[in-house]
């Protein structure tokens, strides 16, 4: 069966994203953007770089989970759950 635009279209916007998300972490790991945060502060008893560090670490894994799961649906299945989910008309 031939998919239709708007899946193709999904589809393609998904892997854009998985391309993009490891080429962000970089961009804000980077020494420009984490000297913004070396501060002397600390935030929950840990340097303000740190925490700055793990929560990239952390939001990029969550991201990368969300990606994953959407690549590894069957092509329209989101379309098929949706359509489940409005029940008759």
């Amino acid at each position: 069966m031939a998919d239709s635009p708007d899946q193709s279209l999904r589809s393609r916007k998904t892997r854009d994203r998985a391309l993009i998300l490891p080429l962000v972490g970089v961009m804000l790991l980077l020494p420009p953007f984490a000297a913004v945060f070396e501060v002397e502060g600390r935030l929950f008893g840990l340097p303000v770089t740190w925490v700055y560090v793990f929560a990239v670490w952390a939001v990029l894994i969550a991201g990368a989970a969300l990606i994953a799961g959407r690549l590894s649906e069957p092509e329209g299945a989101h379309d098929a759950s949706a359509a489940e989910d409005k029940g008759p008309e």
